[in-house]
């Protein structure tokens, strides 16, 4: 990235601390956006998730900007530093509509999140939300979902959380 993009992206940063001023500074600046996605995968960017943040709230469903990015995107989700950057992430790929390859390919990676419990419950649940929505379509994936809802992988989620994700599991009964 270059020092004049992360300049600006800086400039939200260190001037804005709400989210929402922050949003309504890039809407008027709208070029920032495209600067924002290219922050947003840049894994050494100490301000990558908060790019992925605001892009999340920019974007469109199915963004015509994001939509080149969504390989990119399901790539570097296991390489992220920050498991709220990781949420972020997912939160994006979930305003966008992806083929079957890439479909797999984030189950898989939603997968591992899940199943690593002492990552943030946030990030965890998310990932549990996007293994739900791709495994709609798939019976015989759902079942496999209920395989990895165990105490084991309950216990580290709030009581609130937890009886929404046991609701959920007993619909795929």
């Amino acid at each position: 990235m270059s020092e004049i993009n992360c300049t600006s992206i800086d400039y939200i940063f260190s001037n804005f601390r709400k989210k929402e001023a922050m949003i309504r500074y890039v809407n008027k600046h709208f070029e920032l956006f495209e600067l924002l996605l290219e922050a947003s995968l840049n894994l050494e960017y100490s301000n990558a998730w908060r790019s992925t943040l605001l892009v999340g709230h920019l974007m469109k469903k199915d963004d015509v900007l994001v939509k080149p990015l969504v390989d990119d995107y399901i790539n570097i989700l296991l390489e992220l530093h920050h498991d709220g950057h990781q949420r972020q992430v997912l939160i994006v790929l979930d305003k966008m509509q992806l083929n079957e390859e890439q479909e797999g390919r984030l189950f898989d990676k939603c997968m591992t999140l899940w199943e690593d419990v002492k990552k943030i419950p946030s990030t965890r649940t998310r990932a549990f939300w996007m293994l739900l929505k791709i495994a709609e379509p798939y019976p015989e994936i759902q079942q496999e979902i209920k395989h990895f809802t165990t105490e084991y992988y309950l216990e580290t989620l709030s009581p609130g959380i937890r009886v929404i994700i046991e609701r959920e599991i007993k619909k795929l009964i």
